[in-house]
């Protein structure tokens, strides 16, 4: 770690206490031996349905699932698929998460410039520079330490070692970097987990930001695929079986969401929606297939309301005021500073003012950092 940046003021390995270790592996041998039966049970029922599908003999005939549809058996199919899927994505998740716990550790050194940090885990080794001129924060979080970038984005960099290893890393890097649990200059960090791009004609259009769009076209891709080798199938058993009301239907149903699912594995027809900003005015336009549909604001001031409720969680709302009435913008949000940073990144693009009365006695004391910092 110290040759990654050159020699570091200040570097610390943390690992899972041994008694989380040793309860971690455990449960890791136990969920691993529960996964793979569930799993090869799942996958022998599936075979078995497979096989009675492709094999051109009509259902009558046969010594085993006598006399079940074709239908039942595809949609009984499509369940076992689905659910072999969720199976195994949950548990290899929840096994990586185990296994890093018992071998993984991670390694950090950082100086007056930046941080290093390696989440090691055999055989895997992948070094990472972060400057602090790219942090806005260091956020107060339990059970990890993760850093909030001008962009929005959030950067995980270290999730093992006890609670007070974590509080002394978040110090050191609070102390190094002079930055503090929120941000020093909330209208100059995009919102945590929003992204914000320059839009023709001026302004700035923020919106959530989503996952990689060709992860998401695969996996569409793949439900699409396997929704209409499904209907091809249930048409297909129609000659050998007979032919039947339900059969048809099924089909077409299937087609139609084969292809609708298809339709949202491309980026250009995933239903999203954002606000386009400029001083004065908020558009909130929403992308769908076909025209956008786009509603102007005209903007004179920004207030977070504290709702009201029975429970005994606070929570706060963010609304626009316009020329027509008041417009909820965002609401039930449990943490305060979450939609006070929201209010006030689209206070100062909106040259309009921000009514914080609500929640100021909600927020945390933050420390003014001595540098500041823009992105």
């Amino acid at each position: 770690m110290a040759g990654a940046r050159g020699k570091p003021d200040w570097q610390t390995r943390l690992r899972a206490s041994n008694q989380r270790r040793l309860g971690h592996g455990v449960l890791l041998l136990i969920w691993c031996a529960i996964g793979v039966a569930g799993a090869k049970v799942m996958m022998d029922v599936l075979v078995a349905v497979l096989q009675v599908l492709v094999d051109p003999v009509p259902m009558g005939s046969r010594h085993s699932m006598t006399n079940v549809p074709a239908v039942g058996l595809v949609l009984g199919g499509l369940l076992l698929a689905a659910g072999l899927t969720g199976w195994l994505w949950v548990g290899f998740r929840f096994a990586w998460f185990l296994l890093r716990s018992v071998l993984g550790e991670d390694q950090l050194a950082m100086d007056s410039k930046g941080v290093t940090w390696r989440r090691w885990l055999p055989p895997w080794s992948k070094v990472h520079s972060l400057p602090y001129s790219d942090v806005a924060a260091f956020p107060e979080r339990v059970g990890d330490v993760m850093a909030l970038l001008h962009t929005g984005r959030t950067v995980v960099l270290a999730t093992l070692g006890t609670v007070s290893e974590l509080e002394e890393l978040r110090k050191q890097l609070r102390g190094r970097s002079e930055l503090g649990s929120t941000p020093a200059v909330l209208s100059d960090c995009i919102p945590k987990d929003r992204e914000a791009v320059p839009v023709p004609g001026g302004g700035v259009a923020l919106r959530r930001r989503r996952d990689d769009p060709g992860n998401r076209a695969w996996v569409l891709g793949g439900v699409a695929l396997l929704l209409g080798v499904s209907a091809a199938v249930v048409m297909w058993r129609q000659d050998i079986d007979g032919a039947s009301v339900e059969g048809p239907l099924l089909a077409l149903a299937l087609s139609g969401l084969a292809g609708w699912v298809g339709l949202k594995a491309w980026p250009s027809f995933q239903s999203r929606w954002e606000w386009q900003v400029r001083p004065g005015v908020l558009d909130r336009v929403r992308y769908r297939i076909g025209r956008p549909e786009r509603v102007s604001h005209r903007a004179k001031s920004l207030e977070v309301r504290r709702n009201e409720s029975e429970d005994s969680e606070e929570s706060f709302s963010l609304w626009m005021h316009t020329s027509k009435g008041p417009v909820m913008l965002e609401k039930g949000w449990l943490h305060p500073e979450l939609i006070d940073h929201l209010g006030q990144w689209l206070a100062h693009r909106l040259e309009v003012r921000l009514d914080r009365r609500d929640i100021l006695d909600s927020l945390p004391r933050r420390k003014s950092s001595r540098r500041r910092r823009t992105g």
